[in-house]
């Protein structure tokens, strides 16, 4: 399993809320497969964890190596992104953030991977970094990228995809929130 989630909120709290959302993902697991009926348990879950003003996004899946698929599930989160063949194609299936709506339904995909595609996992944190004239990097910036680096090594990219970003904030004084952020970076190649 692939699970990269982002909290509201910062500190103590928020770390206990991931802990809560980790735990719940490994519970409901445990004994079932279906991706969206798993994600559906963990968010009624967390409705009665969170607070009003507290939510988590998450994009959970699936690999399945001997087979080349990938089954995902996106609560709220920037959809994954697929590169096949200097393409990029959004990997959006799913519904809305975890925490809100205990009777949300979700919607999982199987995809079936080909040699050569990059599957690229991330979150907000990347595509909000934000320049000293207050400009964010963008999806845009992340496609980009991802398009110019996407034929090398997943280190390699992941190490690029960073260079580009603090290239782009410069000094500014988020840098030291995004070098955090980025650890939501996981690019997996097939």
């Amino acid at each position: 399993g692939i699970a990269v989630a982002d909290v509201v909120g910062k500190g103590l709290p928020a770390s206990l809320l991931m802990a809560s959302v980790r735990a719940a993902i490994r519970a409901y697991a445990s004994d079932n497969y279906d991706l969206d009926e798993i994600i559906a348990r963990v968010n009624r879950t967390m409705v009665t964890d969170t607070r009003s003003n507290e939510f988590i996004t998450l994009w959970y899946g699936t690999l399945n190596y001997a087979r080349r698929q990938l089954t995902y599930c996106a609560a709220g989160h920037d959809p994954a992104l697929l590169v096949r063949n200097g393409t990029i194609q959004e990997l959006a299936a799913g519904g809305m953030v975890l925490g809100v709506d205990p009777a949300e339904r979700y919607t999982k995909e199987v995809l079936q991977l080909q040699p050569g595609d990059l599957v690229f996992i991330y979150t907000d944190g990347l595509s909000d970094a934000v320049s000293f004239s207050g400009e964010k990097f963008g999806k845009t910036r992340v496609r980009e990228t991802l398009l110019r680096y996407g034929n090398l090594a997943a280190e390699q990219i992941c190490q690029n995809m960073i260079w580009e970003t603090r290239r782009f904030v410069g000094l500014n004084e988020f840098t030291c929130c995004l070098l955090q952020a980025l650890h939501g970076l996981l690019p997996l190649i097939i």
